[in-house]
Order: structure tokens, then sequence, then C-alpha cells
């Protein structure tokens, strides 16, 4: 016997938690480019800065990255900025963690 098809007419809304996520990804961003920037404009003397920018960056990525895979057990949502947010915090702090272990 076929398999009756089932259509949801219910509408699907934004994630507001994905939409966190994204805009955390982004301040991480933000701060590795003010980070890179503060070490080039000091010629590589900003260590107090990039140390703060590091951290932040990473505590950032970190919980926009929690914040995105949570935001999948939504229910009605668009995926698009859960995917985004979860993506771009994970590189982040992938680009963290090696700039830690590195010594950068």
């Amino acid at each position: 016997m076929a398999k009756k098809m089932m259509y949801s007419f219910a509408e699907k809304k934004d994630s507001a938690n994905g939409i966190v996520s994204t805009i955390m990804g982004t301040i991480s961003l933000i701060f590795f480019l003010a980070m890179v920037y503060a070490s080039y404009y000091m010629r590589g003397e900003a260590g107090l800065y990039a140390g703060a920018f590091g951290l932040c960056g990473a505590v950032f990525a970190a919980v926009g990255f929690v914040v995105g895979i949570l935001s999948f057990s939504e229910k009605n949502i668009r995926y698009k900025y859960p995917k985004l947010g979860s993506v771009m915090c994970g590189v982040m702090f992938v680009v963290w963690l090696s700039m830690f272990l590195i010594g950068f």
C-alpha cells in the first residue's frame, strides 16, 4: 500500500537562536580582524590587546557554536541561520584554537 502524502501549511520562521549564533560568529570574526590589525599597527607588540581579542573571540565562537547546535531542535524553523551560525562559529573556534596552540 502506498504511503499517504502529508502536507504541512505551518509557516516557518527564522530561528532566534540561529540568528544569535550567526551574530556571535560575526563578532568573533570582527575580533579576529581587530587582533590582526592591532598586531600590524603596533608592529608585533600588541600582546595584551591581542590576548584580550583572542580570548573574547574564542568565547564568542564556542558559545555561538553551542547555541547554533541547540537551535536545530526548534520546530517549524528555516535552517539557514542555524547552519550559517554553526559553521561560522565552528570554523572561527578552530582558527582561535590553532592560534592558541601555535602560540601567536
